[in-house]
Order: C-alpha cells, then structure tokens, then sequence
C-alpha cells in the first residue's frame, strides 16, 4: 500500500524519531476529529437517522476503536497509527508469549483513557461555566465536589502535560527508550516495520500449527477488513487533502452541505408585553439577547434551553452559547 511505501527509506533504522512519535499520536487525534465531522454533517442533514449517534458519537467511537485496534495489534503489530508511520511495537503483539490481558491494556490506555480525559475535560469546562454565569445549582456536597474538582484538574492536567513533554524530550535526546509515560508504564517500545513486517501473511508466522486451520481462516478474514479500513483511509486521506487544495486555490469556501433556509420567525403576539420571556413568561430576570434571532428571555432560561437544543427556542433557529448577549439598562 502507499503509507507502507513511503517508509521503506526506515528499515535500517530501530528506533523512531521524535517526528514519526509526534505525527503518529496526532494522527489518532486527526482520525477522532473527522469520522466526529463526517457524523455532525450527516447528523445537521438526516437529524431523526443520525441525531443519536452524533449526540453518542464519543461513546460509540471508543468502542468500535477499541475493537479495530486490538485486532489490528494482533494482526500487524502495533496500533493503526503505529503501523501508518512504519512502527510496530516491543514486545510483538502477535507473539504467543505476549498476553491478551498485555493486548487489552494497550488498547485501554490507547483508546479508553484519551476518552475518559476528553471526558474530564468536558466536565471541568461545562463546570467552569456555569460557575462563572452564577447558575451553579447543585446540592452542598455537590456543589463543594465540583468546586474541588474545578480546583485541582488545572493542576492534574498541568502535570499529565508536563510529564508527557518531559518524556518527549528525554526520548529526542536519547535518555529513554520510552516515548511517553504510558509506554514506559507498560514496558512498550516502538520500532520500525521489517520488510517481513509489511508482508500480507507476516501474522500467520505467529499461529500454532495445531491451531492453523481454523484460526488461519478466522484471521484471514479479520485481515481483509482490517486492510480494507487501511486502505479506505489512505485514500479518503489523499482525497480530503486534493478537495481542500482545490476549493483553497479557487477562494471558493461554500459548504458541500449547505444548511437549509430556516422559517420565518415567528410573530410576537400584541397581547403579551415586550418585557415577558417567551420560556418562563414571566417577568424577564438579567436580560440575555441570543443574536441568531434578536429575542430577549432570562439568562437562566435561555442558557439551559440553548446548551439543551442548540437553537432558538422562538424561530427554531441554530444557535450556541456563543450567541448569547447579557443586555446592560442604565437608571435614569
């Protein structure tokens, strides 16, 4: 394949650069970031189809993850990253002597632990808001766990961040062979791919002769998908990367999906006075204007319902909590 050409140059080499280290973890990252896109424009199109899965995509996207990745380190070597860049990893998967348990706790620290800190992430920013907004309404204990929890994960995270540059650098200057905390917790390095390493029936070198018949067969099958997925990405890779040169050269930035044309808004009933907040109509509290529409409610209401449905609960327009304006009265 092509990824797999690029890096025949490699082989007289064992241990990594920091760039190929670099580029491979980003590429996880890359990876997450457009099949969440690919979901969220299917998502804005078909909602009633494949609104669920957006709002889940996290969730579902660890678990399909975790699967292709722990058979892809049974049949290649190393994760799909890993292996994109040329790497494979020590001790081999694929070996009889490494264990499943071994197996599973790459994919978890791999796959599982990034979704748990986007998770933590998550929490910490949503609590983060709604202390800084005044709507924090939890309990007393509650309350005092997420003001602890908004005091100590800036520090966690501080540390995780600089022990992860720590081992970056010790790794570029040659005073580890293990490229990241995570590694090193589990005895991991990471090595280039062999020329027997790229061949299609490289696993097979690692099935029990017992064993043969009906695991070959097994596997053999797991292998088509897994290369299929490879190649699949390679090219929608290749294709993502000419569409974007094309449109950049031409300064052309419309849309592929473009959003349909709203309703109208609509009308403001005369009976009801203008100070009224169409969610709790009662008297407005601390007025918040959401620009997509111009509509003025209470902060309280209009947060809840913007960060619940993301549009405007009057025009049904699409909007966010960037969209919210406090509005300032002077006293005459």
């Amino acid at each position: 394949m092509a990824e797999y050409g690029i890096h025949h140059a490699t082989f007289g080499r064992s241990k990594p650069s920091v760039f190929e280290i670099i580029g491979q973890e980003n590429l996880i990252t890359a990876l997450r970031s457009a099949f969440r896109h690919g979901f969220k424009v299917l998502a804005e199109n078909y909602p009633e189809k494949f609104g669920i899965l957006f709002r889940h995509f996290d969730e579902g996207y660890t678990v399909v993850d975790s699967v292709f990745q722990y058979i892809h380190l049974r049949l290649k070597g190393g994760l799909f990253p890993e292996t994109f860049y040329g790497l494979k990893r020590i001790p081999d998967p694929r070996s009889l002597d490494v264990s499943k348990r071994k197996i599973a706790s790459w994919v978890f620290l791999a796959v599982v632990l990034p979704y748990i800190q986007s998770q933590m992430e998550l929490l910490y920013k949503n609590v983060r808001e709604e202390y800084s907004n005044g709507i924090l309404n939890y309990k007393d204990f509650k309350r005092r766990l997420a003001l602890l929890y908004l005091k100590f994960y800036p520090i966690y995270n501080f540390l995780w961040e600089i022990t992860v540059l720590g081992y970056y650098m010790a790794f570029a200057l040659n005073k580890t062979k293990f490229h990241s905390p995570l590694m090193h917790l589990t005895s991991t390095t990471l090595t280039h791919l062999t020329a027997f390493d790229l061949s299609d029936d490289a696993w097979k070198e690692y099935i029990p002769e017992k064993q043969k018949k009906l695991t070959t067969a097994l596997w053999n099958c797991m292998n088509i998908f897994v290369g299929g997925v490879t190649l699949t990405i390679s090219v929608g890779a290749f294709l993502t990367q000419f569409i974007n040169w094309w449109y950049n050269s031409e300064g052309n930035t419309t849309s592929f999906a473009p959003m349909p044309v709203p309703p109208p808004p609509l009308k403001w009933s005369i009976d009801e006075s203008v100070d009224i907040c169409p969610l709790c109509k009662k008297k407005r509290a601390n007025d918040t204007a959401l620009i997509c529409s111009g509509y003025v409610f209470c902060y309280p209401c209009i947060f809840r319902f913007v960060k619940e449905n993301k549009k405007c609960p009057v025009t049904g327009y699409k909007s966010s909590l960037d969209q919210l304006v406090t509005l300032y009265q002077h006293d005459d």
